[in-house]
């Protein structure tokens, strides 16, 4: 080290003042670059980040309106209620339940209502494929009459099922 700063001393003083302000400038440039940018540009970025989560938090809250206005209306219309028939729907959804092999009858009557007989079918299954109904396209249980089985957890029924009209 010793000898660096001989050699600088036997620099002209014009040259000694250059590699000074070459040095401040380096050094400058080098808390610029390590410490000064990256903060403000992670702030930069955080604020961005903000902004933008409170834009969709806005949206989502907008939305949460339109929907909870939209299920309070007497006139809403469950997605799919109108443009399917109810035996469709039931089959399809039966068949994404699982439950359509436990299907043994079905049967329309002259008021659109659909009866629908179940043997040994999973009884969970079950009632959650007719909350699915119920829920996703307007289509509730009428009369539900269900039989005990021999097999823990399923059951035989009769359900007869219509189209909401509201």
């Amino acid at each position: 080290m010793n000898d660096y700063i001989l050699k600088f001393k036997r620099l002209q003083k014009r040259e000694q003042q250059m590699i000074l302000a070459s040095a401040a400038l380096i050094l400058v440039m080098l808390l610029y670059l390590l410490i000064w940018e990256p903060v403000f540009s992670s702030l930069d970025n955080a604020i961005s980040k903000n902004q933008s989560q409170k834009a969709i938090l806005s949206w989502m809250q907008n939305a949460e309106k339109t929907v909870a206005a939209i299920r309070s209306d007497n006139n809403y219309v469950p997605a799919g209620q109108s443009s399917q028939s109810i035996s469709s729907l039931v089959e399809k959804t039966a068949v994404s339940s699982g439950i359509r092999s436990a299907i043994n009858k079905t049967k329309s009557d002259k008021n659109q209502n659909l009866k629908v007989n179940f043997n040994s079918v999973d009884f969970d299954r079950l009632t959650q494929w007719l909350g699915k109904l119920q829920n996703d396209y307007g289509i509730r249980p009428k009369l539900i009459s269900i039989n005990q089985t021999d097999a823990i957890g399923l059951v035989s029924c009769q359900v007869t099922l219509e189209k909401s009209s509201s």
